[in-house]
C-alpha cells in the first residue's frame, strides 16, 4: 500500500483552483484532475498494514500530547521543477505550526521505515505532471485561500484513468487561533 500524509482541497476550493488553472495555461503537461489537488505534508511510500497502524497509532500518541491548529493558506504563487516535470501553485508564506506538522509527520514516517526525505518542505498543489517546459507566467495572478482543519493518510492507487487518492484516515485539527 503507497501512502501520503496530506491536506485535502475542499471541492469549492479544487473547483476554484481548477478553473484558475483552466483560464491561464496552455501548457504541454498532463493536467491534474481536480479531485486529486492537495498539498503533501509527509510521503511514506510503500507500508505494510502493521507498520500503517504502528504509524497510525504514533500520530495519535503525539497530537495528544500537541496543540497542533488549523490555518488558511493564501495560495499566490506558482512554480516549476523541471526534473520531476511539475508545475505547481502553492503559497509565499505559511505558518511554521504547518512546517512543524509537516517535520513531525516525516519524522515518524521514517521511524516505521519510510525513507527520509531530506527535501525541504513547499507546500504545494501540482497543477500539471510531466512538463517539458514551465508554461508562461499567468496572466492572472492567483489569490485562492486553502483553508485547512485536519490532516489524512491518503492511499494512492494506480487505476486504468491514472492514479487517485482514497482517504484512510483523518486527524482532526485545533481550531485556528484568533
Amino acid at each position: 500500500m503507497r501512502t501520503f500524509f496530506g491536506l485535502e482541497a475542499e471541492a469549492t476550493t479544487a473547483i476554484q483552483i481548477a478553473d484558475w488553472r483552466d483560464r491561464q495555461f496552455a501548457c504541454d503537461g498532463r493536467p491534474v484532475p481536480p479531485a486529486n489537488f492537495h498539498i503533501t505534508l509527509a510521503f511514506v511510500g510503500e507500508t505494510s498494514p502493521q507498520a500503517l497502524e504502528n504509524l497510525c497509532l504514533s500520530v495519535d500518541a503525539w497530537l495528544a500530547r500537541q496543540d497542533t491548529r488549523g490555518a488558511k493558506l493564501l495560495l499566490d504563487c506558482t512554480g516549476y521543477w523541471p526534473k520531476p516535470g511539475i508545475y505547481w501553485l502553492g503559497p509565499k508564506t505559511w505558518p511554521d505550526t504547518l512546517s512543524e506538522l509537516a517535520a513531525k509527520l516525516r519524522q515518524l514516517a521514517t521511524n516505521i521505515g519510510a525513507r527520509r526525505d531530506r527535501n525541504p518542505f513547499q507546500p504545494h498543489v501540482t497543477l500539471f505532471r510531466q512538463c517539458v517546459t514551465a508554461p508562461l507566467a499567468p496572466a492572472t495572478e492567483p489569490a485562492i485561500t486553502l483553508a485547512y482543519r485536519h490532516f489524512t493518510l491518503f492511499e494512492s492507487r494506480q487505476g486504468k484513468s491514472g492514479v487517485s487518492y482514497h482517504p484512510l484516515q483523518h486527524w482532526e485539527l485545533a481550531a485556528p487561533a484568533g
